[in-house]
Parts: structure tokens; C-alpha cells; sequence
């Protein structure tokens, strides 16, 4: 998947940042500037630039220029995703560290977990996200399990900053379509405490996702365990039209649900 130039720029100014060649309080560059700078246009540094604010590494004020935030939380690593393609672009600033690859059968307490049917086999990855800054603090732990069909993608697990779910487009012919995401408040595990170098017991960010192809099909599920001190995870939300008014229904009896 061919990356967008302004994700490209804002990747490269990011960077910068995070190196401190643009230190917090300090303003960047004007738009002009930034376009003759990179050889690009006016249009490709404001996209750039809306990536980096909605990260919250800059705060843009009219008049007032674009001024450099604190980075992200102390030696942490942050992630704002929006779309598949933002998704796949974090990955390929961290290293995925494989630590297991085994084929299981699912027993019934972990298909309620992921969704798939008891009995069914799956390949399970482990592994561990690093942040090449900080090789010392995995970003997280995380399990992948791929549906036994694509047992393939064990042959191309050494590309460690491509994710899993574009290593199976590259390899296996299955592309993501969608994607269901559940965020958990949770604790560390004492196993995993000494693999992520964390405190057993200390708070943490679990993050499960289901990725689905054209068909529905679910061929991937992931859960990702995320340290509360070195990973931050944002998300803005737009009104993207005005609700409208409900069309006039007859009364009729509901039934209150909980979302989770």
C-alpha cells in the first residue's frame, strides 16, 4: 500500500520532533517555508499538519502560527488512527519482536474472547511491539491469531514493520475490509510483567481487534497489551452532517441495551 505524501511529511516532521530539533513552545515553520523546505505544496503540508494536530504533537492558532506540544506521554509511544491505512502506517514505525508461532485449537473461553467457533484452529502469534527509540520498553504485548488457512504468513514474519494484516494482502489474498476495535482498562499479568518490563499488577490499555475481508469473513483477531505509561491512544471525532429529524412511528414497546 503506497503511502500518501503528506502521510510521508508528517512522518518525517514527527520525527523531528520527537528527535527535538522542534522543541516544545517552539514554532514551526510557515507554511511557505515547510513547502520550499520539502518540495511539495501548500495543500500537502496542511494535510500533513492536520495529522500531526489530531497526534497532539502541534496547536495551530490563526495569526498566532503552529506551535510544537509535548510530544507524547514520558518514554511513551502514541497512535491516532482514523482509517486501515493509518492503522498499517503505525506499524512501520515499531518492530514487531516475534516470541512464539503455534497452531491451536480453540477451546470455548478463548472463542467467546475472539469470536470464532470452538473447535476451530487458528495460528497463534506472540510478539512484542518495540518503539526503536526505546528498545528497552515494549510499546506492548501482543497475541495475533490467523485463521489456519493463511498458516502461509509464518514464511514472511522477518518483515517486522509491516503489519500482519498487510503482510496477508501481500501474501495470502485476503484484504481487510473492515476492522471492530474494543479498548479494556485492565492490569499486567505477572507472565508478562518481565517481557514488557512493567510492574505486575500496574494498569495498562488492552486493545482487541477483529478484522474482517469483503465477505465478513473474520481471518484475523489481535489483542494488543499496552503499558498505561508509554503508549497514549487518541481518536477525534467530526460532525460530519447535522442529525436529522426521525420519521413519526407509531409507539411501541423497547428494550434498553447496554453497549460495551
Amino acid at each position: 500500500m503506497a503511502e500518501p505524501r503528506y502521510a510521508n511529511l508528517a512522518r518525517d516532521l514527527q520525527a523531528a520532533i520527537f528527535a527535538g530539533r522542534h522543541q516544545p513552545g517552539s514554532l514551526l515553520p510557515g507554511e511557505h517555508e515547510l513547502a520550499d523546505t520539502h518540495g511539495v505544496s501548500r495543500s500537502t503540508i496542511r494535510a500533513a499538519l492536520d495529522l500531526l494536530e489530531r497526534d497532539g504533537l502541534i496547536e495551530r492558532k490563526r495569526g498566532a502560527g503552529t506551535r510544537v506540544l509535548s510530544p507524547r506521554p514520558p518514554g511513551g509511544f502514541g497512535q491516532s488512527v482514523r482509517s486501515i491505512s493509518e492503522l498499517i502506517l503505525y506499524a512501520c514505525d515499531t518492530r514487531r519482536v516475534v516470541q512464539s508461532v503455534a497452531e491451536i485449537v480453540v477451546d470455548t473461553a478463548l472463542s467467546g474472547l475472539l469470536g470464532v467457533a470452538p473447535g476451530s484452529r487458528w495460528l497463534q502469534l506472540t510478539s512484542l511491539r518495540i518503539d526503536p527509540a526505546r528498545p528497552d520498553r515494549p510499546i506492548c504485548w501482543s497475541e495475533a491469531y490467523v485463521a489456519a488457512s493463511h498458516s502461509a504468513i509464518t514464511d514472511h514474519l522477518s518483515d517486522e514493520t509491516t503489519a500482519l494484516c498487510d503482510l496477508l494482502s501481500r501474501h495470502c489474498g485476503v484484504a481487510v475490509e473492515s476492522i471492530e476495535q474494543e479498548l479494556l482498562g485492565v492490569i499486567i499479568p505477572a507472565a508478562l510483567a518481565n517481557g514488557l518490563a512493567a510492574a505486575p499488577g500496574a494498569p495498562a490499555l488492552q486493545i482487541l481487534r477483529r478484522y474482517r475481508d469483503a465477505t465478513g469473513g473474520l481471518f484475523l483477531v489481535s489483542i494488543g497489551l499496552h503499558p498505561s505509561d508509554r503508549f497514549a491512544y487518541r481518536m477525534k471525532l467530526d460532525r460530519s452532517a447535522p442529525p436529522t429529524e426521525p420519521a413519526a412511528e407509531p409507539p411501541r414497546t423497547t428494550t434498553a441495551t447496554e453497549i460495551t
